[in-house]
């Protein structure tokens, strides 16, 4: 089945969701207007990484309403990248899948967490595939793209597209920028073709765009958003981490209609 979504390299605005949240509503309507059935947007959109994981976890269940709410608005499925929700006394980096009528189809909480959320959040531990009007989604977040064992439980379940909100980035000394930029634009290039390839899906990799700086913090966002398949490989892709919007049409690899 065709689909024509768009996905958005957005530059976060740290500790500032009133900004990115306005932002975000911008991209959707400009996506909508060029004919996206389906937008997607990185990992921590709303609040930024860090600080924002926590500091803002009061007003996460505002969020999924708000973006039903455009979801309603502009007609278009939307994964408006992922944030903070407490469980308990448990947070989980949850990431949802919202119908265009408002529903929501899915969600996810990230399994394989970085080093620097490990403090604060606690790993999900179940595969998320759902049903949706384009076919069977899977959401995953980020570095749980590293890990083929997700693929495979998704696989088992009939996944057909698989969408990951991400925030990737790196922290070295400037002079080393340039090597360290190359090292993972290989990295993130080869592990979203071989996850299409290996596993016959349409994979959506949607990562942030710019730097983060904030007190004892100097990281650069690898970029590199990209739409990959298993036999076209890259159907679309952004080259470098400016902040930039994606808007393409794929053909979904058709599975076992018995799933």
């Amino acid at each position: 089945m065709p689909l024509t979504l768009a996905v958005v390299q957005f530059e976060i605005a740290p500790a500032d969701p009133e900004r990115n949240l306005r932002r975000m509503e911008e991209f959707i309507a400009k996506a909508v207007k060029k004919g996206a059935q389906l937008v997607v947007f990185p990992e921590d959109a709303i609040c930024g990484p860090l600080a924002g994981q926590t500091a803002f976890i009061k007003q996460a269940p505002s969020y999924l309403a708000h973006f039903q709410g455009l979801a309603k608005k502009y007609g278009v499925d939307l994964v408006p990248g992922s944030w903070a929700v407490l469980d308990g006394p448990s947070l989980f980096n949850t990431a949802y899948y919202i119908n265009a009528d408002g529903t929501v189809a899915g969600s996810y909480r990230k399994i394989h967490l970085w080093e620097t959320e490990k403090a604060a959040i606690t790993p999900g531990n179940a595969v998320s595939v759902f049903p949706t009007q384009f076919g069977r989604v899977g959401l995953i977040i980020c570095w749980d793209l590293s890990f083929p064992p997700l693929f495979t439980a998704m696989n088992a379940q009939g996944v057909e597209l698989v969408i990951s909100p991400t925030y990737w980035s790196f922290t070295v000394p400037s002079k080393e920028v340039k090597s360290v930029k190359e090292d993972e634009i290989l990295l993130i290039d080869s592990l979203c073709t071989a996850r299409a390839f290996e596993n016959n899906i349409v994979l959506v990799y949607c990562n942030a765009a710019g730097a983060l700086k904030a007190p004892g913090v100097d990281a650069v966002l690898s970029g590199r958003s990209q739409i990959t398949h298993p036999s076209d490989k890259v159907v679309a892709q952004v080259d470098g981490n400016a902040e930039n919007m994606l808007i393409t049409t794929v053909d979904l690899v058709q599975k076992n209609p018995a799933f």
